[in-house]
């Protein structure tokens, strides 16, 4: 559900448009995470995973969290397959798989958008779409553990 706000920013005239977007009412975490192929154990941790922290002014569990250990794990095991082929050159490898357009590609991919939630003036771009595929991988890996997320991010490499 999409909700524009007009506010005024506090030392200018000009109006700002704001575009605030609640997890669709068909979104549900248990069946994106039986597609995702992964069990949960913690209630709402992949609804969390979802959560700009822009939404509800940070007000309820976000995602800032569980971006920054998902993009840790993401770059590990990026590292591990690119050791792993032999690459040449392993930082340009990894670099491919983890810059942000690539993550947010994947997170296209997922189809994760109806459960991602926000309020931003430009709308859901490149990069909240890929630190919210990193908090998904980071949800995976502190709920699930290192070898669900490994099968899990190798997947989608």
């Amino acid at each position: 559900m999409l909700r524009t706000i007009i506010g005024r920013q506090s030392f200018h005239s000009s109006a700002i448009t704001r575009v605030e977007k609640k997890a669709s009412p068909e979104f549900s975490a248990e069946s994106v995470s039986q597609r995702l192929g992964v069990s949960f154990i913690t209630p709402d941790i992949l609804q969390r995973a979802l959560t700009h922290k822009s939404f509800k002014h940070g007000s309820i569990p976000t995602n800032e969290r569980l971006t920054a250990l998902g993009g840790r794990v993401i770059s590990l095991f990026a590292t591990e397959k690119a050791f792993q082929n032999n690459a040449e050159d392993i930082a340009q490898q990894v670099g491919e798989h983890t810059n942000q357009i690539q993550l947010a590609s994947v997170f296209d991919t997922l189809n994760l958008e109806p459960g991602l939630q926000y309020d931003l003036r430009d709308g859901a771009t490149t990069k909240v779409k890929a630190d919210a595929y990193r908090a998904v991988v980071g949800a995976i890996y502190h709920d699930k553990g290192f070898s669900t997320a490994r099968e899990f991010v190798q997947k989608h490499l």
